[in-house]
């Protein structure tokens, strides 16, 4: 049986635009009733399909799981601005933007005059310059820019992004915790690229800019994390295939891409297993997950032992028509030390399934898409797959020049690429489920693994992660398989790198978790926060390291350069030992990391 064929045919392709449309209506804010309704939705479709056991698991956003912090409650129900002087004019609304409002900003109404503080996130910004009872305009870090202005007694914040389309309205987020609300008290609002320019040029002119705003939004008790998952079978172990489905009303890439995908898929086992087309799983439990990104995850993986979780599939973005934003499919590794075998199983089902082109004169099909293999990175649910030692992929579509706009929107949806995407994932893992395994499928792919991940990488460090690499390919196919591939037979070499640190090592002492970047930044004296903007902005795989190789690599004690080692290793990088050594330094003195040794 050809079982792709099979899942394809299946898919219900008119039904997922319909899925699009429902599940995108909901305000799916963290911390709101949009998001818990969502996931009601979410519940009762998978539970009407019968086969699966579905549970619907609460959790508290008011206590704290592994390093995420409590987050407060939060509603809305509208929004608008308007600009009255120079002349009057309506700027946004929120039934035209549901990213209007910034996540967790108080409601109110307010009229004041506009001043423009350009980054507005240091203190430096407002030197000079009273924004008492104003309406201040920023364009940098949101919480902080946010925070700066509240010190200062600002009414409003008006924020902006340099980096999207001149009309798109981003969506920005304070994700404000219970404590915060007694200083949060300044309305916060999302305005176009073109509104901020708009603004600016009057200042410029020296017109005097006031605005009105009126925000219909306040704080909720008692706000719950819904995770809706969907069984299949009875074994022990368990394949997870996961996707969140937070974020604003209206868009829909990010992530109710991924949402329907999941649901489009349910369906098809639904109908496969109850006509016998696809018999029980035999190898492992298939658990399909719904969750609100990382609040979802953390808390479901935190309140049960991981150990029987195998392998996980994360689907995030993964719909984009990627002619209209300009994004590629990447199927995302995880790091090599967490290789699995199932990966080359999910690899090329994806891949054939993108193959649809024909060439001149050869039997084999082109890939018809933008597609590429990624090295683990760092910013979804995967995450915290990886922190708990489990393997997992993320298939996603990146860049996207609508990401977190008002402008992610149904037009740039596609259907047909979703559908494959699906049908592969689907096909793929059941494969795996029913121990349906090609070994000379997986040796291919390790070979192909090393040529791909030592082709990119710089002279000087080609040589040394070639050899990691075969290392722990090598260790992680015995545990699997107890075969290593051939690989024994390769006889690697290297003259080795550096490694002359002293005695002092460095663990980590936080829970299984990722290091979220904005519970660092805000806790930072200044110089320090500067210093991590700026090597952020230029590397960003920083945050990689920062936030998941850390907790992972240093759950045993290593020096600074056994570190720098595993990093290059891992990622492929080298990272200076000067740059590793301050940022381990900032963790230190934030408590993430211990000293250990003289």
């Amino acid at each position: 049986m050809n079982m792709f064929k099979m899942f394809k045919d299946l898919f219900p392709r008119q039904e997922l635009l319909m899925l699009v449309n429902e599940i995108s209506y909901f305000h799916r804010i963290q911390g709101s009733e949009g998001v818990e309704e969502a996931a009601d939705y979410i519940y009762r479709f998978v539970k009407e399909l019968g086969v699966f056991n579905v549970e619907l698991h609460t959790y508290e956003y008011f206590r704290s799981y592994g390093n995420l912090k409590p987050l407060t409650g939060w509603w809305v129900k509208d929004a608008v601005l308007r600009m009255v002087k120079p002349y009057e004019k309506l700027l946004h609304s929120f039934s035209n933007s549901r990213t209007l409002v910034v996540a967790h900003s108080p409601g109110g109404e307010v009229r004041a005059k506009v001043v423009n503080v350009g980054l507005g996130d240091r203190a430096k910004h407002y030197e000079g310059v009273d924004v008492e009872g104003k309406a201040v305009l920023v364009s940098g870090n949101t919480f902080l820019a946010y925070r700066e202005a509240c010190r200062r007694g600002a009414s409003l914040v008006l924020l902006y992004r340099d980096d999207i389309p001149e009309d798109a309205v981003p969506y920005l987020s304070l994700f404000l915790r219970p404590e915060d609300i007694s200083w949060a008290k300044a309305l916060a609002l999302s305005i176009s690229r073109r509104t901020a320019y708009e603004i600016i040029r009057h200042i410029s002119y020296g017109d005097e800019v006031v605005v009105e705003a009126s925000v219909k939004a306040g704080f909720r008790g008692d706000p719950k994390i819904k995770v809706v998952t969907a069984r299949l079978g009875d074994v022990g172990t368990e394949v997870h295939l996961l996707a969140h489905y937070c974020h604003p009303g209206g868009t829909v890439n990010d992530n109710v891409s991924g949402t329907v995908a999941l649901l489009g898929l349910s369906k098809v086992l639904s109908r496969a297993v109850n006509d016998g087309r696809l018999p029980q799983p035999k190898k492992h439990d298939l658990v399909i997950m719904w969750c609100p990104e990382y609040y979802g995850s953390v808390a479901y993986l935190t309140s049960r032992p991981v150990d029987n979780v195998v392998f996980a599939i994360n689907l995030d973005m993964i719909g984009e028509k990627q002619d209209v934003t300009g994004s590629t499919l990447g199927y995302v590794r995880p790091p090599p030390r967490l290789f699995h075998p199932y990966e080359a199983i999910v690899y090329y089902e994806l891949r054939n399934a993108l193959s649809n082109s024909s060439t001149f004169s050869s039997p084999k099909k082109l890939i018809s898409y933008r597609f590429d293999v990624t090295p683990y990175e760092v910013g979804s649910d995967h995450d915290i797959y990886i922190v708990n030692e489990v393997p997992a992929v993320m298939i996603n579509q990146w860049p996207d020049t609508y990401y977190h706009t008002d402008l992610d929107s149904i037009d740039k949806f596609d259907p047909e690429i979703t559908t494959l995407i699906s049908s592969a994932v689907g096909s793929s893992t059941y494969k795996i489920l029913i121990n349906k395994l090609d070994k000379n499928l997986i040796t291919s792919y390790v070979f192909e693994y090393l040529g791909s991940e030592t082709s990119w990488v710089s002279d000087d460090v080609r040589t040394y992660r070639l050899h990691y690499l075969h290392k722990m390919l090598r260790s992680r196919l015995i545990k699997y398989l107890s075969d290593d591939l051939g690989l024994e037979g390769l006889n690697i070499s290297y003259d080795g790198l550096t490694n002359d640190e002293g005695s002092i090592k460095y663990l980590y002492r936080g829970p299984p978790d990722i290091i979220r970047l904005k519970d660092v930044m805000v806790s930072l004296g200044e110089e320090d926060l500067n210093y991590l903007e700026t090597i952020l902005r230029g590397r960003k795989y920083l945050r990689t390291v920062i936030q998941v190789l850390i907790p992972l690599l240093l759950k045993e004690p290593k020096t600074i350069d056994e570190f720098r080692l595993e990093v290059i290793g891992e990622l492929g990088v080298d990272v200076e030992y000067e740059v590793l050594k301050r940022l381990v330094s900032m963790l230190v003195r934030l408590n993430y990391l211990a000293r250990v040794g003289t």
